[in-house]
């Protein structure tokens, strides 16, 4: 193995650890110490490696929204193979996206970890753009953007629908429900989720 290869495990390792811990503890609380002995390297390797804790915290951040894109596409485009329009494919997409937290519901502590972190002292170095709003602003949303205009253009979506406007009210669904709510209050984010996915499917479906 080269000193690339080497090096580029040993960060995926450290990026891995970082996150289980950033879970278990939260990002103020994980020091690089901490990290450094969950993997076995020193401490001054992490540093090599990253720099400073920012910009690891950006690189768990960034590979864990991959992870979660990835999985999400991967499901939706498996079961998207057998369906018939748009409309079908609409619904598919959210229902998928509340899937991936109801597989992985650590998502919710994490994600919500990761932007308190971001608007505190220690965080103050991070670009939440370059990272988040990559992922929300892009790449979740395309499944929808794609599956709204097909319904439109073959009679299954009503034509009357602004894809613009709906797109940001599921956006601010997803972001603001699964993420910003209170984990104490009695009723999960994935019902109030589930529950906005469901008036939207009938909001759009088109006459028959």
């Amino acid at each position: 193995m080269s000193k690339e290869q080497i090096r580029d495990e040993n960060k995926l390792r450290v990026i891995k650890a970082a996150q289980e811990l950033f879970i278990s503890d939260g990002v103020a609380n994980t020091s690089i110490n901490r990290i450094a002995s969950e993997v076995g390297l020193s401490p001054m390797s992490i540093y090599r490696y990253f720099g400073n804790k920012v910009n690891l915290v950006l690189a768990a951040w960034r590979d864990a929204l991959g992870v979660f894109y990835e999985g999400y596409m991967q499901r939706y485009n498996e079961r998207a193979k057998g369906l018939k329009n748009g409309y079908e494919r609409c619904v598919a997409a959210m229902e998928e996206y509340n899937n991936t937290y109801m597989l992985f519901p650590e998502w919710y502590r994490y994600t919500r970890e990761m932007l308190s972190y971001t608007a505190a002292p220690e965080g103050s170095g991070i670009d939440i753009g370059s990272v988040f709003w990559q992922f929300y602003d892009k790449e979740i949303p395309l499944p929808i953007v794609h599956s709204l205009e097909e319904g439109i253009a073959d009679g299954s979506i009503r034509a009357d629908v602004n894809v613009r406007m709906l797109l940001q009210l599921i956006v601010n669904a997803y972001t603001g429900v699964d993420i910003y709510n209170d984990p104490n209050e009695q009723l999960l984010p994935i019902d109030e989720l589930e529950l906005y996915s469901k008036l939207i499917a009938r909001y759009i479906k088109a006459d028959t």
